[in-house]
């Protein structure tokens, strides 16, 4: 996927605007790896017989499944970055927000060290925490075999990054930016936060707490519809300000519900940084997860040309887009001023996803 953006200055958010063109299609086959699912593995074909990466091999290992839309992004960028190099590509998902548990994690972690032996790659790209914490950090930091981290949540150094053969792109939502908009639509200050209860959410709760609220924000982590529709209502009359987390976690998780519970009971404006749940909300500032995905590619393509990991600094993500979902907007009587509308795409309705 090719993309473009241009920079509009919105009441001091930066934003950009993305448009999309088709990926480049690489061919690609199953193989067995990765628990329920199976890796895949995606040839580049190279642009000429003496492309200097025909002969090499790299090892993306994400953290959660196929299905979910940051991984779906990411991949689409990573494969835009690869296409004509010539390498092959060797894809593990651990699946770890389907089973959130310690030992399951290090289960995977060490499924994925024994697909990493037996492929043999020249460079390893590990996307988001659970990859660090499983796999990496356990196994290949300070080793010889070059790792490029992308998505890890706010902050690298909990898994002792950067080191000599590490580096990547931390993972930063524009979470002020988003809260500065939602502030105009307002009538106060509090500041709540729902999601399914997971650890990457329950990461981000005490992250969001400590670098902006100052521990006044409220949370909300749910795991059934029944909890999440108290938990909404109760958030009507407790905040001014709702942001939205994943609904990963949500066991019985049905999106046509939640969307005729956004219709009928938002009282409030709501906002959230992830884009797959627009649908839900007023307000979207999400980071684009293809520049994670175009970032880790561009990185380890310099990594094969011969650049050390310990000499590429790590780097913050800085596209986002804006979306308004006047539907629920308009559900809640709360007009969205001609200012925001203009620089943002605007939604009446939005197909709900379920995966």
């Amino acid at each position: 996927m090719r993309t473009h953006h241009a920079c509009l200055l919105l009441l001091g958010l930066t934003v950009s605007v993305l448009t999309a063109r088709a990926a480049p299609v690489a061919e690609f086959q199953p193989t067995t790896g990765s628990g329920p699912y199976p890796s895949l593995t995606l040839s580049f074909p190279a642009a000429n017989a003496n492309a200097p990466f025909r002969d090499k091999k790299i090892l993306a290992v994400f953290s959660y499944h196929p299905e979910y839309e940051h991984d779906i992004d990411k991949l689409r960028g990573l494969r835009e970055t690869l296409d004509g190099s010539g390498v092959t590509l060797q894809v593990f998902y651990m699946d770890t927000k389907h089973n959130d548990t310690v030992d399951y994690g290090a289960a995977m972690g060490r499924r994925a060290l024994e697909l990493l032996r037996d492929f043999a790659p020249d460079v390893v790209i590990a996307s988001d925490d659970n990859a660090q914490k499983y796999l990496v950090a356990p196994y290949l930091k300070n080793s010889g075999l070059p790792v490029v981290f992308m998505a890890v949540n706010w902050d690298a150094s909990v898994y002792g990054y950067p080191a000599a053969n590490v580096t990547g792109m931390v993972e930063i939502e524009m979470v002020e930016e988003l809260v500065r908009l939602l502030r105009r639509l307002a009538h106060g200050d509090r500041v709540a936060y729902l999601s399914g209860n997971v650890e990457v959410e329950r990461k981000i709760i005490d992250v969001y707490n400590q670098r902006f609220f100052k521990g006044a924000m409220r949370s909300y982590l749910v795991t059934t519809m029944g909890e999440l529709e108290q938990a909404y209502r109760q958030a009507q009359k407790e905040a001014d300000m709702l942001l939205l987390g994943s609904y990963t976690g949500i066991l019985d998780w049905d999106p046509d519900a939640a969307v005729a519970l956004t219709l009928h009971e938002t009282r409030i404006p709501t906002g959230t940084v992830n884009g797959f749940m627009a649908p839900y909300v007023m307000l979207v500032v999400a980071k684009s997860l293809e520049e994670h995905g175009r970032y880790a590619g561009e990185t380890a393509l310099k990594i094969l040309a011969g650049q050390s990991p310990g000499a590429l600094p790590l780097l913050e993500n800085r596209q986002a887009l804006l979306t308004v979902n006047l539907a629920v907007a308009h559900a809640a009587g709360i007009v969205v001023p001609l200012a925001i509308l203009r620089v943002a795409r605007v939604i009446e309705r939005e197909t709900t996803n379920s995966k």
